[in-house]
């Protein structure tokens, strides 16, 4: 199969690895509090490891302070991308209209100068979990069940890893 026109030789896919997922991680306190629990547990799963994330709504009080959006976004290493499958695919079943998961394919790039970036040609599969706002009972109780729900498959998912 002549796959020429794609206009790449090799996987444009970028392929992160555990030194990645320290670099990225290194800063603790970049993360806000109100879901940090959240962003934890996904980083507790081995190969996965979060790149963005915002409490949003998660705490009534504060949420003039952040983005309108609860979100958090991670990449995965080692080319473990099933794996990032079946959690995204485990966590729309389970909480169906109170979460939105995908998959956002963007642009790669190389910092050139502390103002400029340039396209390098490769691809970041960024994985998103968005919350919807519910009522604030119901919501702590959502996101308490996700994040004990993300602990779960990390615990099962590092024992095969």
């Amino acid at each position: 199969m002549d796959l020429s026109f794609l206009g790449t030789i090799t996987n444009p896919i970028t392929i992160f690895t555990q030194a990645d997922k320290a670099v990225y991680l290194k800063n603790p306190d970049d993360i806000d509090d109100g879901i940090r629990e959240l962003v934890d547990a996904i980083n507790a799963v081995t190969v996965f490891f979060t790149m963005s994330a915002c409490q949003g709504f998660l705490i009534e009080e504060q949420r003039e302070a952040h983005c309108p959006e609860t979100y958090v976004d991670f990449y995965v290493t080692d080319e473990q991308y099933p794996l990032a499958r079946l959690l995204l695919g485990s966590l729309a079943s389970k909480f169906s209209a109170s979460i939105d998961c995908k998959v956002v394919y963007e642009a790669d790039f190389d910092i050139t100068a502390a103002d400029e970036i340039v396209a390098n040609g490769m691809v970041k599969l960024r994985h998103s979990i968005e919350l919807y706002e519910l009522p604030p009972e119901l919501m702590k109780s959502t996101y308490r069940e996700m994040v004990d729900h993300i602990r779960k498959f990390a615990e099962a998912i590092n024992k095969t890893i």
